[in-house]
């Protein structure tokens, strides 16, 4: 309800001790049909007030006091009174008192809420509802929004989930494509991650209007390419001795061929992660981060020629990992460069790596171009 009027009553009221002879002032607040009436912590002497004008019609210094007193409160009330109108809020007489004593509840912010959400997330993780990716993708839009928020709102990094708009949602989506360099699904990801948020607001009323409405996000279909055995092994014959850090992603890339391992499983493979069996074959023994599901892998001997040469990696001693794994955005950026000098055409890409079928068969081969 967006009421444009409202009435203002002061009135004495009869205490119920005997005092000194005065009478507390009230003041009553209506608006349609309802009202609320509070004490504004003043007295009058009964004979000296005018309910007419609603003052005191006393000559003394104090009644006079009492009077620019209670003007003030007047004014104050037409202040609450015209902002909440022009916030296009809800008023009702409890609403305009609590806003007088200062009682109003904050609004709730965005990121807040956000985060608010994100503890579900992490028990739903730890409970085995989600993997762990599922859960870091959640963590990362929170992030994303606040750089957002920052970028934009001149270095505040949340805002009032009430001041979210459409144009607000436009925007956050070009900084996930532009800004984050996002891929369509991976955008399209963020921003269904931000609807579930506005729509958990809506429901527990701290948003009136939805900033989504009329707005699709459509995924694209992956193309799940494939390396034929050549282009792989034009990719393991490359020098790439004095291009250090295309040299270490040009491994992990062959690393991955061989394993069938996601990237976020390369990047958090642990030594503890490998033991022999009792032939003395190497085996990788990984829960997946996105399905928490146990994988069996053969370590092969590609792979295990990897490990060895990046066994004395600096982030190898320090953190146990098996590679030195870069961020996916710099692997991705590098791969374009290996495949430019392999003179392969195709998209290449940390996620193609997984969709190599023949890796087994190489691996027997040996491959001997390959040189490390």
């Amino acid at each position: 309800m967006k009421d444009s009027f409202f009435t203002l009553t002061f009135f004495p009221r009869k205490p119920r001790s005997e005092g000194n002879g005065e009478y507390p002032i009230y003041a009553r607040i209506t608006t349609e049909g309802q009202k609320t009436e509070f004490t504004i912590g003043r007295k009058v002497h009964p004979s000296n007030w005018d309910q007419r004008a609603q003052k005191s019609a006393g000559r003394s210094r104090r009644d006079l006091e009492l009077n620019k007193y209670l003007e003030m409160v007047r004014s104050r009330f037409y202040e609450i009174h015209n902002r909440l109108l022009n916030e296009g809020r809800y008023i009702n007489p409890q609403i305009m008192k609590n806003h007088y004593f200062g009682m109003v509840e904050k609004p709730k912010m965005l990121c807040d809420v956000f985060r608010e959400t994100n503890v579900k997330r992490r028990e739903e993780y730890e409970r085995g509802d989600i993997g762990y990716a599922t859960f870091s993708h959640w963590e990362r839009c929170v992030t994303y929004l606040e750089e957002f928020i920052a970028l934009t709102h001149g270095g505040d990094r949340d805002i009032a989930i009430k001041d979210v708009t459409a144009g607000f949602v436009q925007d956050f989506e070009h900084f996930l494509r532009v800004s984050k360099e996002c891929a369509n699904n991976t955008a399209v990801r963020y921003l269904r991650y931000l609807k579930n948020v506005i729509q958990y607001a809506i429901a527990n009323k701290w948003i009136s209007d939805d900033p989504f409405l009329g707005k699709r996000f459509k995924r694209t279909k992956a193309d799940r390419g494939f390396l034929t055995e050549p282009e792989l092994k034009s990719i393991m014959a490359l020098d790439l001795k004095a291009f250090p850090r295309l040299e270490c992603v040009r491994d992990t890339f062959v690393f991955c061929c061989f394993t069938g391992l996601a990237f976020i499983d390369v990047k958090t493979l642990k030594r503890s992660d490998i033991s022999a069996d009792a032939n003395g074959n190497m085996w990788i023994r990984k829960n997946r981060e996105k399905t928490e599901e146990l994988s069996v892998i053969p370590l092969l001997d590609v792979p295990q020629t990897i490990m060895r040469k990046y066994s004395g990696h600096p982030v190898v001693l320090t953190t146990g990992v098996v590679l030195p794994v870069m961020s996916n955005q710099k692997v991705n950026a590098y791969l374009k460069e290996i495949a430019d000098l392999a003179k392969i055409s195709k998209h290449l890409t940390s996620h193609i790596a997984r969709h190599y079928s023949n890796f087994y068969r190489l691996a027997v081969n040996e491959l001997p171009r390959f040189t490390v």
